[in-house]
């Protein structure tokens, strides 16, 4: 139930109205896939300094808790730590260290799960502000009109409209076992228990078959096909989204070129 209530909260914070927020979803859907694509190209740590200021800056700007914004990068950035933890025992190069059992430990290892841990942060850093600034309908918007496949952009748009609704049922469910003395707490047999978490999903199950079926009368009854366009509305692109896709891009071209005439 955490991770629900969690996405009704960053949810909530992507709908406020600030500078940032009020961005051009394809623009900043743009501007994550170059900052990511950069940053995992690179090997220069004062390219990821230079890069985390700016993200970090960003969220100031943005007017999110930079508590809460570093709070979610550091919750993250565990499963990629977990990859990175076995690179000095796993690449060859010179080793530093033998322990038992034949294992070592090299230095080339080690300096590229540190690179590794530098490029996760600055990917991290920058998918959390895009999820903070852009509500989940504006990225299956983006997809859309950044003409990616049809269907997916479809499945994503279903998913953004019924994911809270399937969470309001399985609540109801809960609510309706709970009523009958049901708790996983109770000193009742564990079989009994399990059965009724089965039972759980299993309505779980048929609600969201129902409603699967209920939501495709309906589109199929307004004219929907395989081959229908979802309507968007069509917006000039602001200034303020113009330099939020030209400002990274000049950071990104100017490190490139410190970095090839060698000044970093």
């Amino acid at each position: 139930m955490v991770g629900i209530n969690e996405l009704q909260k960053q949810e909530l914070l992507s709908n406020q109205n600030s500078i940032l927020h009020n961005i051009d979803s394809r623009i900043k859907l743009i501007v994550l896939i170059l900052i990511i694509l950069f940053a995992v190209t690179s090997s220069n740590y004062l390219v990821f300094l230079t890069l985390e200021i700016y993200l970090l800056l960003l969220i100031w700007i943005s007017r999110i808790s930079m508590k809460d914004a570093l709070i979610r990068v550091l919750l993250i950035l565990p499963f990629g730590f977990f990859i990175a933890i076995f690179q000095p025992f796993i690449q060859p190069g010179d080793i530093l260290y033998t322990l038992p059992l034949g294992i070592n430990v090299t230095l080339q290892g080690i300096l590229f799960a540190e690179l590794l841990i530098a490029r996760l942060v600055i990917s991290i850093t920058s998918i959390v502000l895009f999820s903070y600034i852009t509500p989940m309908k504006d990225i299956a918007e983006a997809f859309r009109r950044l003409h990616m496949p049809n269907e997916f952009a479809m499945i994503f748009s279903l998913f953004v409209r019924f994911i809270f609704l399937f969470y309001d049922e399985l609540n109801s469910i809960r609510r309706a076992q709970a009523s009958r003395g049901f708790s996983l707490t109770n000193n009742t047999p564990y079989l009994w228990k399990i059965k009724q978490v089965g039972y759980l999903f299993l309505m779980m199950f048929l609600r969201a078959y129902e409603r699967g079926e209920s939501v495709y009368a309906s589109m199929a009854s307004r004219g929907y096909n395989s081959e229908s366009k979802i309507y968007y509305k069509k917006d000039k692109l602001s200034v303020n989204s113009i330099l939020y896709l030209a400002i990274p891009i000049l950071i990104m071209i100017s490190l490139t070129l410190l970095q090839y005439f060698h000044i970093i």
